[in-house]
């Protein structure tokens, strides 16, 4: 079976047909499957239980099965690539009011599901994706692919948890005549996620707000780092900038950082070139006069 693995709609390997959320969307569409939320934040004490509604739709114009499966996951980099492991007692909190669905074309079903942490459970983060799988191609076994797309569920277990943010680092251009970024790599050594918020403001060297900015928000899993960059705003005339960042920390107060930007528009540096030019030109000239 030819397969490949879809991540953010990127493809990256040949090994399954995955889709994941990325930051700027709502709904998970592949191949006409589409799933929605995610994403979802829930928190449970031990031995208790919640709910929720996963959304499947058949956005294509053939019939589809499909099935219904939960795993783990967890992130192996800064990049928040991820894992999973099928075969969890975690993956096991989840129960489905029915694992296997057959749409017609252009059919949508709300599938239930419940999830249930044991009274033993330990306070903290635990993370399960919902998988809803399809066979797409030939259906004569010699070529077809296998696509999966999930639903994440970002789960406190409730009980004395703690959100300990540190900022790693940030790396802000000290000069720029365009489109650029910045970056920040923020750690969580508590015990559950956390969302980290941040604002970039920009002023003049006299602390004057020019009035452009930005502002974003990022989860931060439990035991990791997370490496997250942005767009960095740009003033309207060229000029040197301070730029404010605030860094959100979960429980730990935010940290501010600030740095000093160059900015020198592509359009400026080539205006001030060919008037370097000009004036070289100029006093050659002159100085050929003289001689």
């Amino acid at each position: 079976m030819n397969v490949r693995l879809v991540l953010a709609g990127l493809s990256l390997a040949v090994v399954g047909s995955v889709f994941l959320p990325s930051a700027n969307i709502s709904a998970a569409s592949l191949q006409g499957l589409t799933v929605s939320p995610l994403r979802s934040e829930l928190s449970v004490a031990p031995g208790t239980s919640d709910s929720g509604v996963l959304t499947v739709t058949n956005k294509s114009s053939q019939p589809m099965n499909v099935s219904l499966n939960a795993e783990e996951f967890k992130v192996i980099d800064q990049q928040y690539d991820y894992a999973f492991t099928k075969e969890s007692a975690v993956a096991k909190w989840v129960t489905f009011e029915r694992s296997d669905l057959s749409l017609k074309a252009g059919e949508t079903s709300q599938v239930s599901y419940q999830l249930s942490a044991p009274l033993d459970a330990e306070p903290g983060g635990r993370y399960i994706s919902l998988f809803a799988s399809t066979d797409t191609g030939p259906s004569d076994g010699v070529v077809g692919s296998r696509q999966r797309i999930a639903s994440l569920l970002y789960i406190t277990v409730l009980g004395d948890v703690t959100r300990a943010g540190r900022l790693i680092s940030l790396t802000s251009p000290w000069a720029v005549s365009g489109d650029n970024d910045w970056s920040v790599a923020i750690q969580n050594s508590g015990t559950t996620h956390f969302r980290s918020r941040y604002t970039v403001n920009v002023s003049n060297v006299f602390g004057q707000n020019v009035g452009i900015g930005s502002s974003g928000d990022a989860l931060i899993l439990p035991g990791t780092i997370r490496l997250i960059s942005d767009n960095l705003p740009l003033p309207p005339f060229p000029g040197v900038y301070k730029y404010v960042y605030v860094i959100g920390l979960g429980d730990t107060p935010a940290v501010t950082e600030t740095r000093l930007v160059l900015y020198i528009p592509i359009a400026a540096m080539i205006i001030g070139g060919l008037a370097t030019i000009i004036v070289i030109g100029l006093f050659v000239r002159k100085l050929t006069r003289k001689a």
